[in-house]
């Protein structure tokens, strides 16, 4: 199976309402999971005669971070504050349960905890006076969160592809307007289900 942690992306908040929305991948194939064995070492000019088709796809792979460098990105969910929250620390993700309210719902995907070649940034936010986290890969959505709509930096919740050359599946987010919160899932039947629960 691979897991790609990639956005469906509806725009910033529910403050703005806009039901457009675009893909952009995000994750990586865990090698526990994984049906393919590609090596990274491998030189591409070995693979394929420059120029051809072949050569670029054996270039893009071969420059594909280790998918074994890959850690799990929990998530877990606070009824009373109506947050999901998400983090590759698991001892964090002990403190959220034990302390705050947040029931663990197990593990989303995988990400990587360092930046790794070819990987971009999953920024992480927090909103007090909403009692909401947000993730965003974009620096611009990230900013336009803290200076306008009352987020603040958490930092980077990990590192993920940029797009699927490496492999892997969307990591869709959908936010509840209602409750004030976004919601993350790779599982396609979940996030239908969540539209149906109110998150759009």
């Amino acid at each position: 199976m691979k897991l790609l942690l990639a956005q469906t992306v509806p725009l910033l908040m529910a403050i703005l309402k806009v039901a457009q929305a675009l893909s952009v991948p995000v994750a990586i194939e865990h090698p526990e999971t994984s049906t393919t064995n590609v090596s990274h070492s491998a030189d591409a000019t070995e693979l394929q005669a420059p120029g051809t088709a072949e050569t670029l796809k054996a270039l893009t792979i071969a420059q594909c971070p280790n998918p074994a460098y890959g850690v799990p990105l929990l998530r877990a969910w606070n009824p009373r504050a109506t947050d999901h929250f998400y983090t590759t620390n698991s001892a964090e993700m002990d403190y959220a349960v034990a302390n705050f309210g947040y029931t663990a719902e197990g593990t989303t995907g995988y990400v990587f905890s360092n930046q790794q070649p070819g990987s971009i940034p999953l920024y992480r936010l927090w909103n007090p006076s909403a009692s909401d986290h947000f993730y965003t890969i974009s620096a611009v959505e990230r900013d336009n969160a803290i200076n306008r709509y009352g987020y603040g930096s958490e930092g980077v919740a990990g590192y993920v592809y940029p797009d699927p050359a490496c492999g892997g599946l969307p990591l869709y987010r959908s936010y509840n307007g209602q409750i004030g919160d976004h919601f993350y899932t790779m599982s396609a039947i979940e996030k239908d289900k969540a539209i149906k629960g109110g998150w759009g």
